[in-house]
């Protein structure tokens, strides 16, 4: 899971996010990897979850992305299980109430990694419904 602040401009974002999206369905597919992704308009978060192999690549590839920077990582390391199983990207955001809770959630995560990440994929996991993107 990470955190970043997007490199977006404001004019064209919403086309950009729905890029992101287009492409990252396919290549988390293709890699095994699933997730969420949430964007307040200012911030990312990112929960991914997979095969070790498929989310090396995958971070790979986000650490390079110029669309943001000050990446984070707030959890990293095994867990029993995936919390996004169906969904190859799930997605959360922008909306002005979202964006505020969500803001603050990240803020707690970059302070308190440990709760903050846990709070912040259950709040991404609340996001999601059943069925896949």
């Amino acid at each position: 899971m990470y955190i970043s602040t997007g490199a977006l401009p404001e004019a064209d974002a919403a086309d950009i996010i729905r890029s992101i999206i287009d492409i990252s369905i396919r290549r988390n597919a293709a890699l095994e990897v699933t997730g969420a992704l949430l964007f307040t308009g200012r911030r990312f978060a990112q929960y991914i979850e997979g095969p070790a192999e498929g989310v090396a690549a995958l971070k790979h590839s986000i650490m390079r992305d110029q669309r943001h920077h000050d990446v984070h990582t707030i959890a990293q390391g095994p867990y029993g299980h995936r919390r996004f199983l169906t969904w190859s990207l799930a997605y959360a955001g922008p909306s002005r109430f979202v964006a505020s809770r969500v803001e603050e959630a990240l803020t707690t995560a970059l302070a308190d990694r440990d709760e903050g990440a846990e709070v912040l994929a259950d709040m991404l996991a609340d996001f999601a419904t059943d069925g896949n993107s």
